[in-house]
């Protein structure tokens, strides 16, 4: 295959190279064509001048080409002076908005249109389009028309003060240099061609008819005679080759005839980003090494690279990732946004989620592990969902010296300027710098932010207007979204990584493009611009259907030379993305040529059902005798529920010891409720144990138990925290709770004799099991015990939803100790059992549950039966005794339940 780049040169070979200028579209291009320039001449020469055409323009133009962001900041200066004071809108406000005016003022530069008329037009259609009809306008109305009228005064105040100090956009650029090129021409004696150009605005349209007029030099057209002819890559060129005066009576000729030759095409459907990551890698997986330093890999959607470069294979040993790793999609982005964060709440109290954010991030937690687990544990353990700040550094003040200061950049940059801030985020990079000496690709991370800093720093000196912090916080997300870590690289071997921008020029015997959608390739129908589509027609300036053809030239003339084309597109259909593939997809299989061999694939991820085998964990020696250690000093019903809800919980839970993780409570849970109510009637019971109940003595429970539940849940919550919200509300539904259990108790009292014997008492007792050698010790804590006219009663309170069917012992006790379901019938009797001794003939067991009091005491029984509550649990001692064995026996191994 002869590429482009080396045909251009074979015809350059007559040519003066010492009085030749190149000029490209890219300086990737640039810097293709200088090495194949390089690589064609035997006998040293002097290098000739090879430029991109931004580069170009900067030279005719003779100025300096300022930002987007400079000029934004220009045009506010302008805009302030201007605009009546009370009219006019803060700098966060106008940087919105000022970026599409910016972008609109290129566009009329770059196709020399005359402004004043222009803008005339777009006023006119303006006021039509506004929705005010009657002649009494409004204030909003009025100024709505005044900001249209006022727009040629921004624009030709804005072009007065850039001209002033030989400054300019880009528009404004390309027009100078229009202006410039009869005198740049004859200032020296140079031969200038243009290589590989397709899309040109007007003043390049102007530079370069004038150059070939004058037979100063050349233009080398890229495009295929297919293309050219009949296709829609080609519509530039065939108007060029229409309208152009050089073109009237040599047509404009094709550079190859290579799009029709034999190509192997295959275009694969796949589900999601993933998806094509994975496609990719197993693609390349199959190339050889020759293969693939003749490869490109080519982004549609940019955002792919990293799952991407994560995905490529073991037989990549080269990769030149041309389009460099976004900065903002870097760990350390998330780190700086969080001190952005801070500094934007302006707090003096720190919440633990602001401060997470910190201790978990990974560039902190690699670096100080252990001083940020202390941190975290000390949270959880405390509870602590606010702490002033001073608390905060008093109590953590023997922390490593560049922790602590790491700590106190981070948290005490409340109040800063945006100076101070920018210094703060630089002296967190030095302190964390020591710690990555190690991994080259954090430091290039940092390395990255360092210059973000610097550049954002070197612009606040030539600005007054970056005072606002929200504004900086915006300028700052808009410089970081550009900014890129450029990967060391040879563009000239191995796999070529870029995005479709950078193709420009380049060829390559095998492709690769993903996202090849719509909306990705073309981009669509989007566009940041206050010139509606009719005013962009009649100037004939381009629209979205001029940029869908720029597109198409970019993705057509990939293909022409290539031998090898994989197409790759998002085929999900899922949420809110739709994806459809792109219509040069359709395109090329709705006019297939003769010699090209497409195929579709619809690629799917291996579904293969891998049955996952239960866990099962064998009893080793160690492990039995910590089980029997556990059973002798002491088992509790919870311990042996967890056992039958799943034996491997129990394992991790009792035999390794692993509890759950404690987090931070800053909204009440069910378990804090419970507890809380638990306390709650145990405090307000208390000095009532041992006697008969009143109604006065409810009365005055239902008077105290507001300020004891208030006491309570400000032990665990700070008093902030229930003041408002979900707090709150679950606060004031556990008082209601409390007061209807109260009130039920008093109708109790009123009719029956209520004695309280024990309230929340740890009973343990010991039980003989046939088989082992030692007595197993039970114990657990029971709620209540009482008499109700002489009936022992045993009660366990359920802040839960308990139902009477769950207290319902099955028939012959089948599947008592192995169903969950169970669990509560199974709690009661094992409270039951350890007050064996103190068991009636009418004693009872059961739960109290307060979101079911219409049902008052449930209590625990088998069906249709009489028996009473103490043959129950001597039936519940056989099932018991079943269970302990099971987990005592070694023979038996823990095995997983499904949940």
């Amino acid at each position: 295959m002869e590429s482009f780049i080396t045909d251009v040169v074979s015809k350059l070979k007559a040519k003066d190279l010492n009085q030749s200028h190149f000029i490209l579209p890219s300086r990737r291009a640039a810097q293709a064509f200088s090495k194949e320039l390089f690589l064609s001449q035997h006998e040293s020469f002097l290098a000739p001048p090879i430029q991109s055409i931004e580069e170009f323009i900067e030279t005719v133009a003779e100025v300096k080409l300022i930002s987007n962001l400079e000029t934004i900041f220009l045009f506010y200066e302008v805009y302030q002076d201007l605009t009546h004071p009370n009219k006019q809108e803060p700098l966060d406000q106008v940087y919105n908005w000022g970026q599409s005016i910016v972008q609109d003022f290129n566009e009329i530069d770059r196709y020399q249109i005359d402004a004043d008329q222009f803008f005339g037009n777009l006023k006119a259609i303006k006021d039509l389009e506004h929705w005010s009809k009657s002649d009494v306008k409004t204030d909003l109305v009025k100024n709505y028309i005044e900001f249209w009228e006022s727009l040629p005064k921004y624009y030709h105040e804005l072009k007065a003060k850039l001209k002033a100090d030989k400054k300019a956009y880009q528009g404004m650029a390309y027009q100078e240099a229009a202006s410039n090129i009869k005198d740049f021409i004859n200032s020296n004696e140079a031969k200038f061609y243009f290589i590989g150009f397709n899309a040109l605005n007007t003043c390049e349209e102007t530079i370069f008819q004038y150059i070939l007029e004058q037979q100063r030099g050349d233009v080398f057209w890229d495009i295929d005679n297919y293309l050219l002819t009949e296709h829609t890559a080609g519509i530039f060129m065939r108007s060029y080759s229409k309208t152009w005066p050089i073109y009237a009576d040599t047509a404009l000729k094709a550079s190859t005839t290579s799009y029709s030759n034999k190509k192997t095409i295959g275009l694969y459907g796949v589900s999601k980003q993933i998806g094509q990551a994975k496609l990719v890698g197993d693609l390349l997986s199959e190339m050889t090494h020759e293969e693939l330093d003749k490869t490109a890999l080519i982004l549609g959607d940019e955002s792919l690279l990293q799952p991407l470069l994560n995905s490529l294979p073991k037989n990549i040993s080269k990769v030149n990732v041309t389009m460099g790793l976004p900065l903002s999609s870097t760990n350390l982005a998330s780190l700086f946004e969080s001190l952005f964060k801070i500094r934007s709440l302006n707090q003096n109290e720190l919440h633990y989620k602001i401060l997470f954010e910190l201790i978990e991030h990974p560039s902190l937690k690699k670096a100080y592990h252990k001083e940020l687990q202390l941190i975290r544990k000390d949270l959880n353990t405390n509870n602590i969902v606010f702490q002033s700040k001073q608390d905060f550094f008093r109590k953590w003040n023997r922390l490593d010296d560049s922790l602590l200061n790491i700590l106190k950049l981070s948290l005490n940059n409340t109040n800063s300027t945006v100076d101070e801030f920018l210094n703060t985020c630089l002296e967190l990079i030095e302190l964390l710098k020591p710690h990555f000496q190690d991994e080259k690709l954090s430091l290039e991370y940092l390395f990255g932010f360092k210059k973000l800093f610097i550049k954002l720093k070197n612009l606040l000196t030539k600005t007054e207007l970056i005072k606002e912090f929200k504004v900086f916080h915006q300028i700052y997300q808009d410089t970081l979204s550009s900014e890129t870590l450029d990967f060391e690289g040879s563009p000239y071997e191995g796999l070529q990584i870029m995005g479709m921008l950078e193709t420009r020029v380049l060829d390559f015997e095998n492709i690769i493009i993903t996202s090849v959608n719509e909306g990705v390739l073309p981009s669509g129908k989007s566009q940041n611009s206050f010139i509606p589509f009719d005013l962009k027609k009649a100037y004939k300036l381009p629209t979205y259907k001029e940029k869908d053809a720029v597109y198409a030239y970019h993705f057509f003339r990939l293909v022409q030379r290539a031998k090898n084309c994989h197409f790759i597109f998002n085929n999900s259909t899922s949420g809110i993305e739709k994806a459809e593939k792109s219509r040069f997809i359709t395109q090329l299989e709705t006019f297939k040529l003769p010699q090209h061999f497409i195929k579709s694939y619809a690629v799917s991820a291996n579904t293969n059902l891998n049955e996952t085998s239960r866990e099962v964990i064998t009893k080793t020696p160690e492990m039995m005798t910590q089980l029997r250690t556990l059973f002798a000093s002491g088992i509790s019903p919870s311990a042996l529920t967890a056992y039958i809800r799943n034996p491997i919980d129990f394992y991790n839970r009792y035999v390794l010891g692993l509890n759950e993780v404690e987090d931070i409570e800053e909204d009440i849970s069910h378990k804090t409720l419970g507890t809380v109510i638990h306390d709650c009637l145990d405090l307000l019971y208390r000095k009532y144990v041992g006697k008969i109940l009143k109604e006065t003595d409810i009365e005055q429970m239902l008077n105290s138990y507001p300020k004891i539940m208030t006491l309570l849940f400000e032990e665990r919550f700070q008093e902030e925290s229930l003041r408002h919200g979900r707090n709150l509300i679950d606060f004031e539904i556990a008082k209601h709770q409390v007061k209807r259990f109260l009130t039920q108790e008093k109708k109790l009292v009123k009719a029956n004799a209520l004695k309280i014997i024990e309230l929340e008492i740890k009973h343990e007792s010991y039980f003989k099991v046939g088989g082992l050698d030692f007595n197993v010790k039970l114990r657990g804590t029971v709620d209540r015990v009482d008499l109700l006219n002489d009936q022992l009663r045993i009660i366990d309170y359920k802040t839960g939803k308990v139902e009477a069917k769950q207290l319902k012992i099955p028939k012959e006790w089948q599947g008592f100790s192995e169903d969950y379901s169970y669990s509560k019938a199974f709690q009661v009797l094992f409270y039951a059992l350890l007050k064996e001794k103190d068991l009636g003939e009418n004693a009872e067991a059961g739960i109290i549950s307060f979101k079911n009091l219409n049902s008052g005491l449930m209590s625990c029984a088998v069906p249709k039966s009489n028996k009473n509550l103490k043959e129950l649990v001597g039936e519940f001692k056989i099932e018991l005794e079943a269970l302990i064995l099971e987990i005592l026996n070694s023979e038996i191994p823990f095995t997983e339940k499904p949940v």
